[in-house]
């Protein structure tokens, strides 16, 4: 199993108890994620200790007033072999609706970041599905969206999943679709084509049913992929092996042992 989305040191756990606990459950390879450049002296540290972490950079909608250039976030995406995505980027509109012009601008700064360096993109969107598919509407246009990616923690409609399958982007499930009260995105999640699933904690945040009020962490992803293939109406063997081929094929990760058959 892959928890193909986390943010690993924003607290004071211990890391490498985190990740022991991850492997007796069954995860074997982690994706953690720095949302803003003050993150990544921290990432880089946790990918030369950990062979099981990879990574991701990039400046989430939050801290998207700090974005300066292209050339800066390149410099940092492309220093370490381990960092195999750009994000998590994009728009949210819950709590930032003032600043949409400044989220989009760093959103589409990023996607041609990506291009830049050949790297898929990682999706946060936040009641803001109309302004994403605009923008990635563009980029697609402009061919810019040629290494795929992934909206992660899915919480949009129906007609946003279905841009994004057109695009050729993947679609994550969290802890949320455990959540009591989330039928609509359950049943977006049914209709999804295995092919393009992938499966994250999000942790800290978000911890599945039945760790709810608890801190997140990579070990809980393993409930959330129970919760999905029951969606599917297939096994968890077979859920882990689509997700871990999914997630391969998405971050394009050569390492011996990763290769789903």
């Amino acid at each position: 199993m892959i928890d193909s989305h986390c943010h690993i040191g924003l607290n004071s756990v211990d890391i490498t108890e985190l990740l022991r606990r991850a492997n007796f459950a069954g995860v074997k390879t982690v994706l953690s994620v720095a949302c803003h450049l003050p993150e990544y002296p921290a990432l880089l540290r946790l990918l030369d200790t950990y062979p099981m972490l990879y990574g991701s950079l990039g400046i989430h909608p939050e801290y998207s007033g700090t974005y300066t250039t292209n050339e800066d976030l390149i410099k940092k995406i492309t220093a370490h072999p381990h960092i195999v995505g750009v994000g998590e980027i994009g728009l949210d509109y819950h709590y930032m609706a003032e600043s949409k012009a400044i989220q989009q601008s760093a959103f589409e700064c990023q996607i041609e970041v990506a291009h830049s360096v050949q790297k898929p993109i990682i999706i946060h969107t936040r009641e803001a599905d109309e302004d994403t598919i605009a923008i990635l509407e563009s980029a697609d246009r402009s061919g810019l969206l040629r290494y795929g990616g992934v909206l992660h923690c899915f919480t949009g409609t129906q007609r946003l999943a279905e841009k994004a399958l057109e695009l050729g982007f993947y679609i994550s499930a969290s802890g949320i679709i455990t959540f009591k009260m989330t039928d609509d995105i359950r049943d977006v999640f049914k209709m999804i084509p295995c092919n393009r699933l992938l499966v994250e904690t999000d942790s800290p945040y978000l911890a599945p049913v039945p760790y709810r009020s608890k801190i997140n962490e990579p070990a809980y992803v393993i409930e959330t992929a129970k919760k999905l293939a029951e969606l599917k109406e297939i096994s968890l063997e077979e859920l882990d092996h689509i997700t871990t081929s999914n997630f391969i094929h998405l971050f394009k990760i050569k390492e011996e042992g990763l290769y789903a058959d």
